[in-house]
């Protein structure tokens, strides 16, 4: 009788679960149709999300019990939240995103200026540290600084310790941390893509667009890896630095003491 009542506990338990879950798939476009890539799509400071595709497809699975809204964010398109009841009943979803009004810096640099390092200046290599197996969207990380002047965000530098991958695509990104809030600064992803062919070497990207840094504001510049093909790791030379770090999608922001080594550097504005 007893081992019967066990038995039947465990089967309601698992029919329960596989029922009560919720799978969502979708598509993510912007207002005029077209794809939209790299999209981070979760529950609010969870560990609930998911990166779509290159194609701006996705699937999220969603635990037992939870009926939270769902948001949609890129750095080119206002954010998204769609309720639980729309995505409820399983049906496929067609998200779609709206332009940013973005707001361009006049910036005036002086002829003779000179690039700063406005963070990673005076680092020392601690050991390596990085992503591996399926890691598209599970971490982004990245050093916290702040400086007395107004600079141009130029170039952000890391070097490529050792890629294992046959091929995976970066991201970074640069928030104004204001109140405990990361404020994404850029209207424009900034990608690069890593195989290989590049251990040991050092990688610059630039935004395309002006991103001007404040002085005496806190910045976070971070890097993630969004996209990869084939397994394996992906390492970077670390320090012990003021970070930040978020699991998942949509994960709460934690500090910590150490991250990769991302040199950052800009002009002085005038």
């Amino acid at each position: 009788m007893y081992r019967k009542s066990i038995l039947t506990l465990l089967l309601a338990l698992v029919t329960l679960m596989g029922q009560a879950q919720t799978k969502v798939t979708g598509h993510v476009v912007n207002e005029r149709g077209e794809t939209v890539e790299y999209v981070s799509i979760g529950i609010e400071e969870d560990s609930v999300g998911v990166i779509s595709d290159a194609q701006g497809h996705f699937t999220l699975t969603i635990p037992a019990g939870r009926k939270d809204e769902l948001t949609f964010t890129h750095v080119s398109y206002q954010a998204v939240t769609i309720p639980y009841t729309t995505y409820a009943d399983g049906h496929e979803l067609t998200v779609t995103l709206k332009d940013k009004v973005n707001e361009l810096a006049e910036v005036v640099v002086g002829k003779k200026n000179k690039p700063h390092t406005l963070s990673g200046k005076s680092w020392v290599r601690t050991s390596t540290a990085g992503f591996e197996g399926e890691c598209k969207g599970d971490i982004e990380w990245g050093p916290v600084f702040k400086n007395r002047k107004d600079y141009l965000l130029t170039d952000i530098m890391v070097t490529i310790d050792k890629c294992e991958y046959e091929e995976c695509l970066l991201s970074f990104n640069c928030y104004e941390i204001k109140d405990k809030e990361f404020i994404n600064v850029l209207n424009k992803p900034i990608y690069q893509r890593v195989t290989p062919a590049d251990n040991g070497k050092q990688l610059y990207v630039s935004p395309a667009e002006s991103v001007v840094l404040k002085g005496k504001k806190k910045y976070c510049v971070t890097i993630s890896v969004v996209d990869i093909k084939g397994g394996g790791r992906l390492s970077f030379p670390a320090n012990f630095k003021s970070s930040y770090a978020r699991h998942k999608v949509k994960g709460k922001m934690r500090k910590i003491p150490g991250c990769p080594m991302i040199i950052v550097k800009g002009y002085e504005v005038e």
